[in-house]
């Protein structure tokens, strides 16, 4: 059989071990104390970043919700700023360039008060534009003619598009 050498009887190989046995709890102690310390300040950055990104969610909601709003009021405030004529059938009736810019500039004269106002406004007086253009009679070089509105494009450009007729 084997016996184990009597080593802790020596007082050196006792000391030894012992050493060994100390510096292991205290090498012990002191990785508890370190990994403690590094995740203490791990743990309160993380919940730094976290605050940090609640306030600026909160901050883009608001932003958010503002620029929509602004947007609505906005779109809502959108006016028209100018009013172009177009001829459907200019080339068929082959008026002269004098009579087609006499003859709109007639019809955007019956349209100045749409300017400025408001899109929406217009687009629910549509129908009054409509009556407007089409029941006057326009004379241009002592001939009478009436137009006849075929699209209507309304944005802050209020686009008509017109079909001139001779009035009878």
């Amino acid at each position: 059989m084997m016996r184990i050498p009597p080593y802790y009887r020596q007082a050196g190989w006792q000391r030894f071990f012992s050493g060994i046995i100390i510096g292991m709890i205290i090498g012990w102690f002191f990785f508890i104390y370190q990994f403690g310390s590094i995740q203490e300040k791990l743990v309160t950055e993380i919940k730094m970043q976290q605050a940090i990104i609640k306030d600026q969610k909160r901050d883009i909601e608001v932003l958010r919700s503002d620029k929509d709003e602004l947007n609505k009021e906005n779109q809502k405030k959108l006016t028209v700023q100018e009013v172009k004529v177009y001829f459907k059938n200019d080339k068929e009736l082959k008026l002269s360039e004098l009579s087609l810019y006499e003859l709109r500039s007639q019809i955007e004269n019956e349209l100045t008060p749409v300017k400025n106002k408001n899109i929406e406004a217009v687009a629910n007086a549509r129908e009054l534009l409509y009556q407007t253009i089409q029941n006057k009679t326009y004379t241009v070089n002592e001939k009478r003619y009436h137009v006849i509105v075929k699209e209507l494009h309304l944005y802050t450009t209020l686009e008509i598009f017109v079909e001139i007729r001779l009035a009878d």
